[in-house]
């Protein structure tokens, strides 16, 4: 065994860890936090590559501040040896636990797995796919938090120079048992859906205690991967949640295209899976595994969906400033009475002298009627607050007088079925310096919030036709003036009002619909029930206005649905099938059933 320097630079060494021919690995005190730390010391000489790998997980990690990815504090150079000094999780891997435990319970899975998908989603939003994900790269303390580490292989999905270096066209690199099938052929160009295809395989392995593709990587084991022939989790263990058995199946899909590549939806229903216990309770029994100690019990949480109603619709209303107890007095208990008829909505303003005025309408397309419905507001810190108000999902707009300056709004309110806590208009208050009446415009998605200002065009309609807004300039006092805003993939909108006296600055902030996706069904009939997200009611789209609504194969074959992520169901006589995919903008899809298996068969049109 080699022996154990006393000190590495400034750190202390208290014992190895790991040794092997790529390098040792050290635990170690920081001089100034006085706390445990990894030393990872690379001793690979000769090979820049790996130099340079080492090198980048350094520094890539050096940018990150995650609660659930390891914590890089240092890299340095001692003669020509590399070292990375790391956070010290004082626990166990994944990998060291499925060797004791052989396969997890529901909840402890489920749990691994969030916070899991959580920390890849803040590697995502970096920019950064990690390629490696997998039960050894994943660590949970004794405590119970779950972290990922080993950022090695990692690279940028908006393409990084120093990748195209060290991954060359066509190279492998990965795990091969966690890999996705796109990977085994080209590891450069992959996106962040390999990651979230290695989180499926980890979540079926936690699960089953195994994983779905068994035995060694042999020419028709990998041909079973690119084909996606594996037998579903609750078929090897019936003890596996169906609601996880869902989320597997839609990770482990052999094609990009059809697997879920939304890593919001995965965090969402792992969220709602674990709502269903006590809180703390899978925590409690991943930190016994850990420790080695009999696992606490499960407690089922106790249902009390108006409390989570009012709950919710408290945060909603404190994160735009309301006090809370002023939810109590809009009705909460029609959202969850009848949560898929209601939706929530609040208004909000900042550092405004005087409270807004606001009337509000429904967005029909054609005469925009005024929504019967008061606006109150309350003073809270330097703005105000609405006070909450619940109305049927759909499409609005709004008119407020502000400190002198008019805002235009338009916004989509969803059901509160869905899982979006409600609709939020944040509006303006810097007051100009000009005193003409400029146009300022913002246009964005309304049913991510995604701004569209750089796609967008928003015209005033001239004598001649329309102009842009650079091209028109400030509208006239007392004018009528129409406003036409577009942009590709999205249905446009039109705005038509007065601008009165006393205004300094019109503010349009416009949420356009994107394009509607078009699913028609192949071998339906009438009688057949179908199921959107799990709700018989789903948001359709007729005249370019979203409306709720159900299925009636007798009548219509074929759907208008806004874009996102779909989990469809139909059911005939105890057959029932699924299908999971993203439906895009404008795009139209053909759902084909098929009988034989509990399957439906997506094919994209166009």
């Amino acid at each position: 065994m080699a022996k154990i320097p006393d000190k590495i630079d400034k750190y202390e060494i208290q014992d190895l860890i790991a040794s092997g021919g790529m390098g040792e690995v050290y635990i170690g005190v920081h001089p100034t936090l006085d706390r445990k730390v990894i030393l990872k010391k690379l001793t690979l000489r000769g090979n820049a590559s790996m130099t340079e790998r080492f090198r980048r997980e350094a520094k890539l990690l050096m940018d990150f501040r995650n609660d659930h990815i390891v914590d890089v504090y240092d890299h340095f150079v001692q003669g020509r040896t590399h070292f990375i000094v790391m956070e010290y999780v004082d626990g166990a891997s994944v990998k060291d636990l499925l060797e004791s435990e052989r396969y997890f319970d529901n909840a402890s899975a489920a749990y691994i797995a969030l916070y899991t998908a959580k920390a890849l989603a803040y590697a995502h939003r970096k920019t950064v796919i990690h390629r490696d994900v997998k039960p050894g790269n994943v660590l949970i303390s004794r405590s119970g938090e779950v972290k990922l580490a080993d950022f090695g292989i990692a690279t940028s999905v908006e393409g990084d120079p120093d990748d195209g270096d060290l991954t060359a066209e066509g190279m492998t690199l990965g795990t091969p048992a966690y890999m996705a099938p796109e990977q085994f052929k080209n590891s450069r160009n992959v996106d962040y859906r390999a990651d979230l295809y290695s989180l499926g395989v980890m979540l079926y392995e936690m699960l089953v205690g195994r994983r779905p593709y068994a035995g060694g990587f042999s020419p028709e084991v990998i041909q079973l991967i690119q084909r996606g022939k594996y037998k579903k989790p609750r078929r090897v263990n019936p003890s596996v949640a169906p609601e996880l058995q869902r989320v597997i199946v839609s990770l482990i899909k052999s094609r990009p295209k059809s697997r879920c590549g939304d890593l919001g939806l995965v965090i969402r229903r792992l969220e709602r899976y674990l709502a269903r216990f006590q809180a703390g309770d899978p925590q409690a029994r991943v930190s016994a595994m850990v420790r080695s100690e009999e696992k606490p019990p499960l407690r089922r949480r106790k249902k009390n969906p108006l409390a989570g109603a009012l709950i919710s619709a408290a945060a909603a209303a404190l994160l735009l400033g309301a006090p809370a107890f002023l939810c109590a007095r809009a009705g909460m208990h029609r959202l969850v009475l009848n949560p898929s008829e209601t939706g929530l909505l609040f208004f909000g303003s900042r550092l405004s002298s005087a409270p807004p005025v606001t009337s509000l309408y429904v967005d029909d397309g054609r005469t925009i009627p005024e929504y019967p419905a008061k606006v109150r507001y309350v003073r809270w810190k330097e703005g105000y607050s609405s006070l909450p108000l619940i109305l049927p999902p759909g499409n609005y707009r709004s008119k407020t007088l502000l400190d002198g300056r008019l805002h235009w709004n338009s916004f989509y309110v969803p059901p509160w079925s869905d899982g979006n806590r409600g609709a939020s208009v944040h509006l303006g208050t810097d007051r100009p310096e000009n005193a003409a009446v400029p146009v300022k415009a913002s246009v964005r998605d309304a049913l991510t919030g995604r701004i569209l200002d750089g796609e967008a065009e928003v015209r005033v309609a001239v004598p001649s036709g329309y102009e842009t807004l650079a091209e028109h300039g400030p509208v006239k006092v007392g004018g009528i003036h129409r406003f036409r805003v577009s942009a590709p993939l999205y249905y446009p909108q039109d705005f038509t009002l007065k601008v009165s006296e006393g205004y300094d600055e019109l503010d349009l902030d416009a949420a356009l619909l994107p394009l509607g996706a078009r699913i028609e069904f192949s071998g339906v009939s009438s009688g057949m029930g179908m199921t959107v997200n799990g709700q018989k009611r789903f948001p359709r789209i007729v005249n370019a206005l979203t409306v709720m609504g159900e299925a009636d194969f007798g009548k219509e074959k074929t759907f208008l649905v806004p874009p996102g992520q779909y989990l469809i169901g139909v059911t005939d006589d105890g057959w029932n099938g699924e299908a999971e995919f993203r439906a895009g903008p404008g795009m139209q899809y053909r759902l084909t059933l098929i009988r034989g298996e509990n399957r439906i068969k997506v094919e994209a049109l166009r």
